[in-house]
């Protein structure tokens, strides 16, 4: 049973270590020497529990769909039973998603490496948790007719996943001085990456939420009980 605990031990820390070389240089540069140096474990041993990069790739992008899963659906039970609306769920899941990027590397390193081996996966959003979810939420505004007439879930998902994407790979960019301009004239966002994603919701919101609705002031990110669209 020891020898079994250490086991999965060395299998964990290599996997921790295999998201934040992942993270770092990305599928290419990736090797096994290196994330055995991370680990701290000998080749040998690493490849006794994964024999190759492509299997370290598939178990990190494993990890990285389960920790998104449970960060998303978390953030939209946040709203059930206060009068969450799905523009509500939409906003307060983005915000979830970001500070996830921000603190877990091995969500980043999932997000990363989807994109470098695309050509691979089943078909855009198909495996990936918060792509699925942003679609769900935006078809439930379409029901809730919460939306502007000629607004359709599906623009409104694209949107939406163009937008954590981007932010998402801002914060792989050099930061700039405190003081700097936003945006700079490079078109670069250097503000706190929720910060970022709260300017980013200001300027679209009025765009997507029908008149009827409530005025969208999202002057923070939301909160368990706060609506987004609240007033």
């Amino acid at each position: 049973m020891a020898i079994q605990q250490r086991a999965e031990r060395t299998r964990q820390e290599i996997l921790s270590s295999a998201a934040r070389v992942f993270d770092r240089v990305g599928y290419e540069r990736a090797s096994l020497a290196r994330i055995a140096g991370e680990a701290r474990v000998t080749t040998g041993a690493l490849v006794f529990h994964f024999a190759t990069k492509s299997d370290l790739a598939t178990a990190v992008r494993g990890r990285a769909r389960a920790v998104t899963r449970i960060t998303v659906e978390s953030a939209c039970l946040s709203t059930e039973g206060v009068g969450g609306t799905a523009i509500d769920k939409l906003v307060i899941t983005t915000h979830a998603l970001i500070r996830l990027f921000e603190t877990d590397p091995v969500a980043r390193a999932g997000e990363r490496l989807s994109r470098e081996l695309q050509s691979t996966d089943p078909g855009p959003g198909q495996d990936c948790p918060w792509r699925r979810e942003v679609g769900r939420l935006a078809r439930y505004a379409v029901a809730e007719k919460a939306l502007r007439p000629g607004v359709d879930a599906t623009a409104v998902a694209a949107l939406i996943g163009y937008v954590i994407t981007g932010v998402e790979l801002e914060m792989r960019l050099p930061g700039a001085p405190a003081d700097a301009p936003w945006p700079l004239e490079s078109g670069a966002l250097h503000d706190p990456a929720e910060e970022r994603l709260r300017r980013i919701w200001e300027l679209i919101l009025p765009g997507l939420v029908h008149p009827a609705a409530a005025s969208a002031k999202p002057s923070k990110a939301p909160s368990p009980g706060r609506s987004a669209t609240a007033s």
